[in-house]
């Protein structure tokens, strides 16, 4: 009933439609048959103008092989005329006679072709004596004079006459063809004017319901960009092929953090606002959304597009925003048209589950640094505590009392850069987690500082906050310490077994730090069994943790690596404390890792130094030691900043010990700490 309906009310419309399609097939078709006709036309007036000069041209040789065979002269040319001549003339009568055997031809359009049919057989009667006195002489290689004679008189009596009948006929063809054509474009022209009343009869009949449809969608326009400008979501449509439909809401530009572009491909968008990694499950997702047979439980499940950060191309001011897209397939008889994808901004959710979660982190940090409290070794702790309050108070006083030349400034930043490093280190010897973590940050403040020579007051700013974070941990602490209240006697003591400590504390570092990384490590120790002397004791406290993560960190390769070098999965870290026979003082840390390579020492220290090819390999050995430099391909919390070995080495200097550093590559590094301390 309804496809009744709709047809009945198109039906006038259809009809308009078809009867143009009629008459434009018509014009069509007969525009094919005109130029036909005009083809055949034209064929025929240049045959009838050409019979003309041919009766000319076969006088004409015939008259000069007269003369040549009477003087006895060459007649190869007039022979070749004559030939030719009488062929042609033979050939554009017989296609003249073909093609005037339809009557149809002529009279579909009001002629006679029996006048043009007579003026041919007249000049066919002229023509035939003619050729058969041209026969002989056409035949024979030298024709007699006899026949040459013979043929060039009724050339001659008869020329006059085959010249006329040809312009006879081709006047005739002519005056037809002028005819057939001015009825041909009478009729084109009657056919063009009923298509074009026929094209307003359609204009005229539908404009009045084509102006109402448009009335309708303007309206529908109307509503739904009230709806796309009212609506805080991000709306749009994306098509098969990845482009963006026109239709967005003007949250889009405001979520995106730029102007979207109507037809702009959605995955390079996405691509453009988005990690590489991320970017690239986006687009795997987008083509199974295009999937029909793809089960929208298992779509959910693999949704990558949900919590994702963006950050705003060019944008140098580094703001981010958390966003989510919710995409709803719009299929069509079995086949995914389209994608909404629905655009919610969840960068303040976001951003509160992750301050709850670090609040969550810092506060079980806080807890487990004070269990490490209780389970540490209190002389340990407590020379860590004093000694860190003591430098982080000394540095906080350097900051404000530094004064205004940039290289006060410069000298300021690199000595805060060793000291919350070598902090860092003891802290997470000691397992204080906080502590640790708290001192990374405050690198992270001065690392974009460390290579600036244009500071001044305000770029500390952040890292006296910075600072007064890391004491209020540390005093922290060391307000649980002493309300524990232990022994005078206990803490003033320093006995062997805090070396036990020591070893125990760089033991768990260093399987910390490898399981971090994805290693497995195993740290053994040899101590002989003897009183250090404080000074230093506190040395090794201090160097002994960077030299040790430095190991684990650069020496100890994957163990996928190791397999493949015939290594034991298990890196191994040696720790040796004990006398030269001379009774020095003899530190020793070594692993059996990959060693360091010169070369790229060398290629490194090019970057930072013009001069690098004149130095020795040693020389350029002891250029690990410089704060500048790092083989680190990225800053982490353990490695990357170049700050570790500068430490030790200015911890060695202060001790007035002797720092050396030997390896082999691929077998292993080994850094000894030699005291000038005898018993």
């Amino acid at each position: 009933m309804k496809s009744s309906l709709g047809l009945g009310k198109y039906r006038d419309l259809l009809f308009a439609i078809l009867l143009f399609i009629v008459l434009d097939l018509g014009i069509l078709f007969f525009n094919f048959f005109a130029s036909i006709q005009l083809e055949r036309d034209a064929s025929r007036i240049n045959a009838a103008g050409e019979l003309r000069m041919l009766t000319q041209q076969i006088t004409k040789s015939l008259l000069t092989l007269q003369v040549e065979k009477k003087g006895e002269l060459p007649i190869q040319t007039s022979m070749a005329q004559l030939n030719q001549g009488a062929a042609a003339f033979v050939q554009g009568l017989a296609a003249l006679k073909s093609s005037m055997t339809k009557d149809a031809e002529f009279t579909i359009f009001g002629l006679n072709p029996d006048d043009l049919r007579d003026t041919l057989r007249k000049l066919e009667r002229e023509w035939s004596p003619l050729e058969e006195s041209i026969q002989p002489v056409i035949a024979a290689p030298d024709p007699t004079m006899e026949d040459t004679e013979i043929a060039a008189t009724k050339a001659v009596a008869r020329n006059i006459r085959l010249m006329a009948l040809s312009d006879d006929l081709a006047t005739g063809v002519e005056a037809a063809a002028k005819t057939k054509t001015e009825r041909m474009r009478q009729i084109q022209v009657i056919a063009i004017v009923l298509a074009l009343i026929n094209f307003v009869y359609i204009v005229f009949k539908f404009l009045r319901r084509l102006n109402a449809s448009d009335r309708i969608a303007e309206i529908a326009r109307r509503e739904t960009d009230d709806i796309l400008q009212t609506v805080s979501e991000g709306l749009l449509l994306v098509h098969a092929d990845g482009s963006i439909g026109t239709q967005l809401s003007a949250s889009v530009h405001r979520l995106f953090m730029r102007q979207i572009k109507p037809g702009e491909d959605f995955r390079e968008l996405l691509q453009s606002l988005l990690t590489k990694e991320r970017a690239e499950e986006a687009r795997s997702y987008l083509d199974l959304l295009f999937d029909p047979k793809v089960k929208p439980a298992l779509l959910t499940q693999l949704d990558p597009l949900k919590d994702v950060q963006i950050s705003a191309s060019g944008d140098t001011s580094g703001k981010i925003r958390f966003l989510t897209f919710q995409i709803t397939q719009l299929r069509e008889a079995g086949r995914v048209k389209e994608l909404l994808v629905t655009v919610f901004d969840v960068t303040q959710k976001v951003q509160l589950e992750r301050e709850l979660a670090a609040t969550q982190e810092a506060a079980k940090s806080d807890v487990d640094d004070l269990i490490r409290v209780l389970e540490q070794e209190p002389v340990l702790l407590q020379d860590f505590l004093l000694g860190a309050r003591s430098r982080l108070s000394d540095l906080n006083l350097a900051m404000r009392a530094v004064g205004r030349q940039p290289e006060a400034y410069q000298a300021l930043i690199d000595d805060a850069a060793r000291l919350v490093h070598g902090i860092k280190g003891e802290g997470a010897a000691l397992s204080l987690t906080a502590v640790s973590r708290q001192a990374h940050v405050m690198e992270n403040a001065l690392a974009p500082l460390l290579k600036r020579r244009d500071l001044s007051g305000e770029d500390l700013i952040p890292v006296v906050f910075e600072l007064s974070r890391v004491q209020d941990q540390v005093e922290r602490l060391h307000r649980v310490f002493e309300r524990i209240g232990k022994p005078a006697s206990a803490i003033s003591q320093r006995e062997p077994r805090l070396m036990d400590a020591m070893v125990t504390n760089l033991r768990s570092l260093s399987e910390r730090v490898a399981q971090s990384l994805g290693k497995q490590v195993r740290l053994t120790a040899h101590v002989d069994e003897m009183a250090l002397p404080a000074d230093v004791e506190r040395v090794l406290r201090e160097a002994l943790p960077q030299l040790v993560r430095n190991a684990v960190v650069h020496g100890i390769e994957l163990p996928s690596e190791r397999e493949k070098n015939s290594k034991s999965p298990v890196g191994e870290l040696h720790l040796n404390i004990g006398r030269t026979e001379d009774g020095l003082i003899e530190v020793t840390v070594s692993d059996d890792g990959r060693g360091i390579a010169v070369p790229e020492v060398r290629q490194r220290m090019a970057q930072l130094r013009t001069d690098s090819a004149q130095f020795t390999d040693a020389q350029v050995l002891g250029f690990i030691f410089d704060p500048h430099f790092s083989t680190a391909t990225e800053v982490t919390e353990h490695a990357g900043r170049g700050v570790g070995l500068s430490l030790v080495r200015q911890i060695a200097e202060k001790a007035g010990a002797k720092l050396r550093v030997m390896t082999r590559p691929n077998v292993s590094t080994q850094f000894v700490l030699k005291f000038g301390v005898v018993s």
